[in-house]
């Protein structure tokens, strides 16, 4: 058991635990194998009550699946979902990666005061728990996951020297994610099995499935972590069935147990609403074009629009585009006028949670500079 104050982490207990994380680097585990033994290796350092390793999307940063250990309970999490895609509240990650940080705790952020941050009062209190930690898993520009750390609410806050020493691991765990990606995208696509057709998933107004084609089923399957049971609808259905049923539509990318990028496409169907969730292979003609035809952007104009998604400044985007920061402003304006927003910030929400997808070429390999080899940017 976790103690109610753990120690200061040490040199040599840090020492310790990135020998194991290097270790384990050469040993090339799947991606949710190498979380479920970070989730072994980061109490020794940083005393927690959960940890959970997360995948995220390396266009945009949507979640899409992940390890959990002592996370949020599975009742508090259409809360959760909300919050976190469609409300502004503390240590998002956005956010995270706007302020160039790579780890922050909930209550350093609110300087010990939690109930400024919605995700505390109405998720992590109810469910008895208190602080949280997030660390950002990233090469260079590029963010491939993310750890979350949770403690008890009978446990002190994370400290200063707790939050550096998961800044210090934070590296080469993010290294040993790409290289998961990297070795597991080949073996997957020969051994994949996935369902020939689309699978559709119809659901009651209320959020109650309703019923689910025959490939459905077999697509449930492949998006969950093991074994087809009775367990939960996995978390990306739920997230793309929540933000449906409030903003019309969603969609995300997520990769199957075979290791493949899947589209998840989700439609609020009447008034009352009823959603429908596509689940089908994704492909890169669906990918490319859906902000081109929807406002008719030019290659250069989803560049800045992706780019905003990571929080970069005017003058970040322009030197990684090689651009002036005026033309990145003209870019920006004509982003703006074309989507109908006014604001990196509604821009953000818009993207974020309707119609930005990756440009990812299914079943291909990343490239050295992070990005998938068909990627624009």
């Amino acid at each position: 058991m976790t103690p109610s104050n753990p120690a200061t982490p040490n040199g040599s207990a840090l020492r310790r635990a990135q020998a194991r994380i290097a270790l384990l680097c050469r040993e090339s585990p799947d991606p949710m194998t190498l979380f479920a033994r970070v989730a072994d290796i980061v109490p020794a350092v940083v005393g927690a009550d959960g940890v959970c390793g997360l995948t995220l999307d390396p266009a945009t940063l949507l979640h899409t699946g992940g390890f959990h250990h002592g996370g949020v309970p599975h009742t508090h999490l259409p809360r959760l979902l909300q919050i976190e895609y469609g409300e502004e509240d503390v240590n998002q990650f956005p956010g995270l990666v706007k302020s160039g940080g790579t780890a922050a705790g909930l209550w350093q952020a609110t300087r010990h005061r939690p109930h400024r941050s919605s995700r505390y009062r109405d998720v992590y209190r109810p469910a008895g728990m208190g602080d949280e930690m997030r660390v950002l898993l990233r090469t260079g520009h590029t963010v491939w996951g993310a750890l979350v750390l949770h403690r008890g609410a009978d446990r002190t806050p994370f400290g200063e020297t707790e939050i550096t020493a998961l800044t210090t691991l934070a590296p080469p765990i993010a290294q040993a994610l790409r290289g998961a990606y990297l070795r597991h995208d080949a073996a997957a696509a020969a051994e994949s099995e996935l369902p020939g057709a689309p699978g559709l998933l119809m659901f009651h107004p209320g959020g109650e499935l309703d019923r689910v084609t025959p490939a459905g089923h077999l697509w449930l399957e492949q998006l969950v972590a093991g074994p087809a049971g009775p367990a939960p609808l996995p978390q990306p259905v739920l997230h793309a069935l929540s933000r449906a049923r409030t903003a019309g539509d969603a969609s995300l990318r997520m990769r199957s147990r075979s290791g493949l990028w899947v589209s998840l496409t989700a439609t609020r169907m009447d008034a009352e609403g009823g959603v429908a969730v596509m689940i089908q292979p994704s492909s890169p003609e669906h990918v490319i074009g859906i902000l081109m035809d929807a406002y008719g952007l030019t290659l250069r104009e989803q560049q800045v629009a992706q780019l905003v998604t990571y929080g970069m400044s005017d003058t970040d985007i322009s030197r990684r585009l090689g651009i002036s920061p005026h033309t990145v402003r003209d870019h920006l304006k004509k982003v703006f006028d074309k989507t109908g927003t006014n604001s990196r910030g509604r821009l953000l929400q818009l993207l974020y949670f309707s119609h930005y997808q990756p440009d990812i070429d299914s079943g291909r390999t990343m490239g050295r500079h992070g990005w998938f080899r068909t990627a624009q940017v």
